[in-house]
């Protein structure tokens, strides 16, 4: 509001400034008025035969003129250099008036034409016009620059920065403004915002910790069961023959597998895979083959010769990589699966491919986003997470993980850097 009234107050006085200087200012006259011009004729007429004695007092005009008798002699001038004829004053513009008396023209009088003098006391008096009305409007023009600095500008650049710190996260600071700048319901927006923002945050934090809450009780809950399953698979350990053992042990194995895994839903979710702990060291490549047979309790796995070295991977982690790869080839698929691996350059390729019927090319690059899942997996339990998990974790350990179609079959590939 006040810069609106600034503003027509400077308009205002620019338009005022602009009236006085064009219509109340005097215009230069190119003629002397006719009037003021008869009446010095007729005052030199009454005078006409003192003009040439010593002492004359010449009546007084606001311009300058000559007098000249009837045969165009000079009888009186103002001052020298005036037109002292009457064709010198017909090209200087000048006005000529006959002097009479009775009846009777004695002679002229010529009256300068002083345009030039006019000219410079006009622009001299709108100079200082202008002068003024420039003065007046860089007051107002100040004034306003300085209200609109205080009442729009600072607020604005408070608003500014207030945001930056909202999205920082910096939520406890208030924005404080003046009552009179011109962003007042902004401002007070601005600061619902924040509360509206803390409250959501809190409202996170606590739902947060509720879901955690939430994964240790059930992690609690599933141990129970777990530790009951290894208890029994011990006692028929004991009496089995030596054709169960074997599974009875790979039983034992799972179970404690799972138990390693519900122990960490104390600490994290799914969702917070960056909370995942790999602990990368030396492996021999032959315990990539225990991993893998281990994991492989329907009895489809095919591991063919596997290079001798040293692979840079955690084992629990790569178990859960071989985990994930094996149990969706027995989803998907339910064919025999093949381990292969080969050494390639600086890394060991380890290849699991079965023969089942793959999915579709343009799927292939999604098949590694959480919680993807691709037209095969229609009808079939599941999350889309084994792929993406398998993916992370590999490149977790400094590898990295793709999928291709084999014609026939699905292949998935991954990549262990050696040691040295």
């Amino acid at each position: 509001m006040r810069a609106r009234n600034y503003l027509l107050a400077y308009m205002a006085i620019l338009a005022a400034g602009l009236m006085c200087a064009f219509f109340l200012l005097p215009s230069p006259t190119i003629n002397a008025d006719p009037v003021q011009a008869n009446d010095l004729a007729m005052r030199l007429g009454d005078q006409f035969g003192s003009l040439s004695k010593p002492g004359f007092q010449a009546p007084k005009s606001d311009h300058d003129y000559v007098v000249i008798d009837s045969q165009g002699n000079v009888l009186y001038a103002t001052k020298a250099g005036l037109s002292e004829d009457v064709f010198t004053a017909l090209r200087r513009g000048d006005s000529i008036v006959d002097i009479t008396l009775d009846g009777e023209v004695l002679g002229k009088v010529i009256i300068a034409n002083d345009i030039n003098a006019q000219l410079q006391a006009y622009r001299n008096s709108l100079l200082i016009a202008l002068t003024a009305i420039l003065a007046a409007t860089s007051a107002v023009m100040a004034v306003f620059a300085f209200s609109l600095d205080r009442q729009v500008l600072r607020p604005f650049h408070n608003m500014q920065g207030f945001a930056v710190r909202l999205a920082a996260g910096e939520l406890d600071e208030p924005l404080n403004m003046d009552k009179g700048n011109a962003f007042g319901a902004f401002t007070e927006s601005f600061d619902l915002l924040r509360d509206e923002l803390q409250r959501a945050r809190l409202s996170e934090q606590a739902a947060e910790q509720s879901k955690r809450e939430l994964v240790a009780s059930l992690s609690h809950d599933i141990q129970t069961p777990l530790s009951s399953i290894k208890a029994v698979a011990e006692l028929m350990e004991l009496t089995a023959d030596q054709g169960s053992v074997q599974k009875l042990k790979t039983i034992q194995e799972k179970a404690s597998q799972i138990e390693s895994l519900v122990t960490e839903l104390f600490q994290t979710t799914l969702a917070e895979l960056d909370s995942l702990s790999v602990q990368v060291a030396a492996v021999p490549s032959s315990q990539i083959e225990e991993i893998a047979k281990s994991a492989d309790y329907q009895g489809l796995l095919h591991i063919e010769d596997i290079p001798a070295c040293l692979v840079l991977a955690d084992p629990s982690r790569l178990a859960q990589v071989l985990d994930n790869i094996i149990a969706n080839s027995y989803k998907y698929a339910g064919t025999q699966i093949v381990l292969a691996a080969e050494v390639d350059d600086d890394c060991l390729r380890v290849s699991l491919r079965d023969f089942g019927p793959g999915v579709p090319d343009e799927e292939l690059p999604l098949l590694r986003l959480k919680y993807y899942r691709g037209s095969s997996a229609t009808g079939q339990n599941g999350y889309g997470l084994g792929l993406f998990i398998a993916s992370y974790l590999v490149e977790r350990m400094g590898g990295r993980l793709e999928c291709m179609n084999a014609k026939p079959g699905f292949e998935v590939c991954f990549w262990l850097r050696l040691d040295g």
